[in-house]
């Protein structure tokens, strides 16, 4: 009986148990009104349909109804008792814990016996403590024994990208291609690579430390900017309405001077950016379009003076406030929003299990302290909202606030 309250308890309980690989020693428990609430059960019929299969299965022995001492018509809290955490797993064909533990150790020990051309020594280094880790229930980021296939996954191209001596100055899409992935794997997922060879070393290793280097990183930029290089000679991109400016370019540069009063990065590049753009007409504000922070950007960030304030205008669904929380991970300086809230979309635009995942960590991460609250708006409503930035029309240029 996979009803939508006891789909959402069994969600929440995979949460905060789901990959344990130590029994529980007490039931885990909710508080009803506010799991019905999370379903959007708002209506006395629905309530009462949800009361009237709980206390089915409270009848069976699966789960136990804490009511009110005197009220005993008022239900507190839903408990999930240890003894059924097995039923609840299996209803959802989920997967034990211990189960998944079992085959990480199994996949680790697949690649422990086969010797590394070039690092056996740091590859049975890196098998072992993995095989240590792994048995205690403990993952070592970006290796997690919850994810066995994954695991795998990460294994395989950690040892290709490690087995190859590559020239320096191959193209990262074409190395991509030759450990047989697709030819923008490796740069989607650049971090996590960068990860585990740095794990697999001991030391902090980056790709272009190996020989690969990205042909497309860049930074769009509108507004006053200028590049000072070590030779004392310097490049002036104000005259220009949008200039794309290379990695290469960034990395050369020893500092970037601006005569703008504010730095705007604009998630939507294609619609967002170049209206304001054109709106900036008094060139007062730099501003540039970013996502994730590639490596230009980065490279872009370090080097503008560190007293210009920023603000970043992006998509308000989960997705979008991760990107401020990857900008904010990138750089020093303060990162402010713009025009980020919350907005009731004309249709429902329910909650992915992605987005649920999502916006666990945006909830728990310190960066994003100032903002939760519109974060949680998210959460309460169980709803992205009128998330796209697009959406709220002509550029606002006027009022904006910027902290340093």
């Amino acid at each position: 009986m996979k009803t939508p309250w006891l789909a959402e308890l069994h969600r929440c309980w995979q949460a905060a148990r789901g990959k344990r690989v130590t029994a529980a020693s007490r039931a885990f428990s909710l508080d009803w009104e506010d799991l019905l609430d999370s379903i959007g059960a708002h209506s006395a019929e629905s309530r009462a349909t949800s009361l009237r299969e709980a206390e089915s299965l409270e009848k069976s022995g699966r789960i136990v109804l804490k009511r009110h001492r005197y009220r005993r018509y008022i239900i507190e809290r839903v408990l999930l008792p240890a003894e059924s955490e097995a039923w609840l797993l299996e209803l959802f064909c989920g997967t034990r814990g211990e189960d998944l533990q079992a085959e990480s150790l199994r996949v680790v020990a697949g690649f422990s016996q086969h010797r590394h051309c070039r690092f056996p020594v740091e590859w049975a280094g890196l098998c072992e403590t993995l095989h240590m880790a792994f048995s205690e229930g403990r993952s070592i980021p970006p290796f997690r024994w919850s994810r066995p296939e994954t695991l795998r996954r990460l294994l395989e191209i950690t040892r290709q990208l490690s087995s190859r001596n590559w020239e320096t100055g191959t193209w990262i899409r074409a190395a991509s291609v030759e450990i047989g992935l697709d030819s923008k794997a490796l740069e989607l997922h650049q971090r996590i690579y960068e990860s585990a060879l740095s794990r697999m070393f001991g030391t902090r290793i980056s790709l272009k430390a190996i020989g690969l280097i990205s042909g497309t990183s860049h930074v769009e930029l509108h507004g006053p900017v200028c590049l000072h290089f070590e030779d004392g000679s310097s490049h002036d991109f104000d005259g220009l309405h949008r200039v794309l400016i290379s990695a290469t370019d960034l990395e050369r540069c020893v500092t970037i001077s601006t005569t703008a009063e504010h730095l705007l990065s604009i998630e939507n590049r294609k619609t967002t950016f170049p209206q304001y753009a054109a709106a900036n007409v008094d060139r007062r504000m730099l501003i540039a379009a970013s996502s994730f922070p590639t490596p230009a950007f980065r490279e872009f960030l370090e080097k503008l003076p560190a007293a210009l304030p920023h603000n970043h205008f992006g998509d308000t669904d989960p997705a979008g406030w991760h990107i401020l929380l990857k900008l904010r991970e990138a750089t020093t300086r303060h990162v402010g929003v713009h025009q980020m809230k919350w907005r009731p979309a004309s249709k429902p635009r329910p909650l992915t299990p992605y987005d649920r995942n999502l916006l666990e960590k945006l909830l728990a991460a310190p960066l994003l302290a100032d903002v939760r609250s519109e974060i949680q708006r998210i959460a309460d409503h169980q709803d992205r909202g009128d998330f796209e930035q697009e959406t709220l029309g002509a550029p606002v240029m006027g009022g904006l606030k910027f902290e340093k």
